[in-house]
């Protein structure tokens, strides 16, 4: 017995403009799509329930190819600092967090609505007595007080390879944090079993409330012991119909392969092995090859040199993995081309540039000769439009985020948030793509690299599924496949400019059954 949904149009996203009107669901499968007289006649005996979409869309559901999932039901219980303009304001409400010795922790700040970058100074005046942490919203630059300085250990002469400390007009700590630097803070700050349990579950409860039913995450090095968040996800996901596809960052691959902890799970895998080359733009820690356009003779760092880079490579290479490499500036993006021309992949398989959010025609050039899949955020470039601008000049800022040469190249497109980062919220992502403008409907950046509502959708629907091999039945709505897809109240093939942020999510299906349904979704 099974379920006749009707009155709906119901995308495949197995061919542009496929759609149709009905859709019979059987022991969690989609026996059949075509008109709604027709399914009533094939199905007669075994129609038990009558679904009417009263013309709603339904598309396949989506995954979120960049994410950092425990990360993400972290900052959903911390304190949100994201739209924060005023600094006291900020923490006074953290100083009215509960007592104790435990850290306290601000998610997302951003120093150009503060109009200043925070330091141990200004968070000492109002909370001396705790360690406290603000994150900034790139998740590469972090603020503590002299609390927070003194439980990581951190000194005066203290050098850390691969980041960087801020320091005052002095040469004094400032509190300010850079890439490496903060892995004191992920050791400091990470979870257990129990605490990850919880921010998995709130997690993935949020993201089905976005239509999102599986997610690409790294989690297995800033939450503590990573055998331990294995076995956080096997208590989550034998309970939540979620697919999880975890990346497994360098500094615990020789640890999880000693216990053979990378084995295939009923609703979770394991992927390639995550390296870091540079940092982010809003940190100017991105690596490019000419200096940033606001900051005379700064390029941005190098996490690891180059020989040391080299040989994580050749590591993944010897244990037979593909690799996974965070590459935001030019000059990194170059850096890990030639590594992968050098070292090729196994055939049949892919590796992975996440974000190559700055691509010259020589580096697409190079890329379209590679077997590679790009997990790509388009809601950066509606987030840091401006910012861009400056930090790029006008010259260059037509090289950032250019998602149809992605396309052209032949590799394999994914669409991601880097939540917590940045929203999860998938219409801010297809939003992005489709226009190349800021939410405030600024011009559009570089209009010739925008992509199709139809490229945008299979992005966050169909290829992180087959970046994962999954898609052999999920990913579309087609005969045979898993009955697992969004409804919407408009059809985002119908909507322009702002008018996609405000498409409301009416309900979230896996497997024939709703996981989440509502009137509305809150960004």
């Amino acid at each position: 017995m099974g379920t006749l949904w009707v009155n709906g149009k119901i995308y495949t996203l197995n061919k542009e403009h496929e759609m149709a009107r009905a859709m019979y669901v059987e022991h969690g499968r989609v026996l059949k799509l075509g008109e709604e007289g027709h399914l009533r006649r094939t199905y007669a005996g075994r129609i038990k329930q009558i679904v009417n979409l009263e013309g709603k869309s339904v598309y396949p559901a989506f995954t979120d190819s960049h994410i950092h999932l425990i990360g993400y039901g972290e900052a959903l219980d911390r304190i949100d600092a994201t739209e924060t303009t005023d600094l006291n304001a900020l923490l006074e409400a953290m100083k009215a967090k509960s007592g104790g010795d435990d850290w306290i922790v601000a998610e997302g700040f951003n120093d150009r609505l503060l109009g200043q970058m925070p330091t141990r100074e200004m968070i000492d005046a109002v909370i001396p007595d705790r360690p406290v942490v603000l994150k900034r919203v790139c998740r590469h630059v972090a603020v503590v007080n002299s609390k927070g300085l003194e439980r990581l250990g951190l000194i005066h002469h203290t050098v850390i390879e691969g980041g960087k400390l801020g320091r005052d007009d002095d040469g004094k700590l400032n509190g300010v944090l850079y890439d490496a630097a903060l892995d004191l803070l992920h050791k400091e700050l990470g979870g257990n079993r129990e605490k990850n349990v919880a921010s998995i579950r709130r997690a993935v409860d949020s993201l089905f409330a976005h239509g999102i039913v599986g997610a690409h995450t790294e989690d297995l090095f800033y939450h503590g012991d990573p055998l331990e968040t294995i076995q956080a996800y096997e208590d989550v996901l034998q309970e939540l119909p979620f697919h999880a596809h975890l990346l497994v960052h360098e500094q615990v691959v020789d640890q999880l392969l000693q216990k053979d902890a990378l084995a295939k799970r009923l609703r979770f895998d394991f992927g390639a092995m995550k390296i870091f080359v540079d940092g982010s733009f809003g940190g100017r820690t991105a690596l490019l090859s000419e200096p940033y356009a606001d900051e005379v003779g700064q390029r941005g760092i190098e996490v690891h040199r180059p020989d040391h880079l080299e040989a994580l490579v050749k590591k993944a290479r010897s244990y037979g993995m593909n690799v996974a490499a965070h590459v935001i500036g030019d000059a990194a993006a170059e850096q890990f081309i030639t590594l992968l021309e050098k070292y090729p992949a196994k055939r049949g398989t892919r590796d992975r540039i996440i974000h190559a959010s700055l691509l010259n025609d020589s580096l697409l050039k190079r890329i379209s000769a590679l077997p590679v899949l790009i997990d790509a955020q388009p809601v950066f470039l509606s987030d840091d439009m401006d910012l861009l601008f400056d930090r790029l000049g006008n010259e260059r800022v037509d090289d950032a985020y250019r998602f149809k040469s992605m396309l052209d190249t032949g590799a394999l497109v994914l669409g991601g948030s880097d939540a917590p980062i940045s929203s999860v919220d998938v219409r801010k992502g297809l939003y992005a793509a489709v226009t190349r403008q800021s939410f405030e409907a600024s011009g559009a950046l570089n209009p010739t690299e925008r992509l199709s509502m139809y490229e945008a959708l299979r992005s966050f629907a169909y290829s992180p599924r087959v970046a994962t091999g999954t898609h052999g039945r999920d990913g579309l709505l087609i005969q045979s496949y898993n009955a697992t897809f969004t409804v919407w109240e408009e059809d985002f093939f119908d909507l322009n400019g702002q008018d996609i942020l405000s498409n409301r999510l009416v309900m979230t299906v896996v497997e024939g059954s709703p996981v989440y349904e509502a009137d509305v979704i809150k960004a």
